[in-house]
C-alpha cells in the first residue's frame, strides 16, 4: 500500500479525474473528481437516478467514459487489460442475472476466471477460494442448488460469493444489501467491515442513509450527477446537508451504539 508518511492516509490506486458519463446523449455523471483511499470503506449515497451506480460502472470499465478518465494505479483503465483490471476490482452490480441450471458452485467459480490460465481449469487454489468464498458469503450449504431456485435474498449472496472468490483488493459493490432482510444486511455489512480490515478497498452504493453512516469511514454524497459533499460521516452528516441532497426535512442525532450520526425524519 503506498501510505503518506505525513499524513498516515493511503494513496489512491483507482480514481477518477472530471469523469463524465451517460447513456447515448444523456449525461448522468459530470465532471466527478473522486480518490478511492487505499483501505478505506467508502459508501456514495443520494436520491434515486442521481448517478450512483452509473460512477461505480465507469469506475469498472464497464462505461466509457464522455469526458475525463478513470486511473488505476496512476493508468488509464481502459488500456490495461480486462484480466489485470478483473484481478484488481470486482463489481457486484444491480439485479446480476444467472443462466438457467447453473449451480450456485458453478457461478461462484466464474469468480475465478481472471486467476485461470490458457486451460481454464480450477487449481487447487481455485477449489479453495470458491469454497472460502461460499463460507464467507453464508451459502456454502446451498453450493449444489440451482441459483434460480433461491430467494431473491439468497441470490444475493451468491453474487456477493462469486466477487469474494475473484480475490481483488478493490471491491465495487452496488447496493450490496438490496432483497436482504435486516438480520442479513447486517451480516453483509459486518462482513465488509472485515474485508475492510483485512486490507480491501471498498466502495459501496447504499440507499439507507443510517447504514451508510454506521459503517462507512467515508462517504460521498451525490446529487444530479455531481458529488455535493464527502468526508467522514462526523463531518458531513447534517439536517442542512440531508435537505439539500434528499429533500428531507430530519435532525441529526447520535446514534446510541457507535455515536454515529443517526437521521431521524421530522
Amino acid at each position: 500500500m503506498a501510505r503518506s508518511e505525513a499524513s498516515g492516509v493511503s494513496a489512491a490506486r483507482l480514481r477518477s479525474v472530471d469523469l463524465a458519463l451517460g447513456y447515448r446523449h444523456t449525461r448522468v455523471v459530470d465532471s466527478v473528481s473522486l480518490e478511492l483511499q487505499d483501505g478505506a470503506f467508502t459508501v456514495i449515497v443520494g436520491p434515486n437516478a442521481c448517478g450512483k451506480s452509473t460512477l461505480l460502472r465507469g469506475l469498472a470499465r464497464l462505461l466509457a467514459p464522455q469526458g475525463g478518465s478513470v486511473l488505476l494505479d496512476g493508468k488509464e483503465i481502459s488500456r490495461i487489460p480486462t484480466k489485470a483490471v478483473a484481478r484488481r476490482v470486482g463489481l457486484l452490480p444491480q439485479s446480476a442475472q444467472a443462466p438457467p441450471g447453473l449451480s450456485v458452485a458453478d457461478l461462484v467459480s466464474r469468480g475465478r476466471f481472471p486467476h485461470r490460465g490458457l486451460l481454464r481449469r480450477d487449481s487447487a487454489a481455485d477449489r479453495a477460494a470458491v469454497t472460502r468464498a461460499m463460507e464467507r458469503a453464508g451459502v456454502a450449504d446451498l453450493a449444489e442448488h440451482q441459483v434460480l431456485e433461491l430467494s431473491g435474498g439468497q441470490r444475493q449472496r451468491v453474487w456477493l460469493a462469486m466477487v469474494l472468490a475473484q480475490e481483488t483488493d478493490i471491491l465495487l459493490l452496488d447496493e450490496p444489501t438490496t432483497f436482504l432482510d435486516i438480520a442479513h444486511q447486517v451480516e453483509l455489512l459486518r462482513l465488509l467491515e472485515q474485508l475492510n480490515a483485512a486490507g480491501a478497498t471498498i466502495l459501496a452504493v447504499l440507499h439507507d442513509l443510517n447504514q451508510a453512516a454506521r459503517h462507512a469511514d467515508h462517504l460521498v454524497a451525490m446529487r444530479e450527477g455531481k458529488i455535493v459533499a464527502s468526508g467522514h460521516p462526523a463531518e458531513i452528516v447534517t439536517a442542512e446537508l440531508i435537505k439539500d441532497v434528499f429533500g428531507l426535512d430530519c435532525v441529526v442525532v447520535s446514534d446510541p451504539v457507535t455515536a454515529r450520526p443517526w437521521v431521524v425524519p421530522r
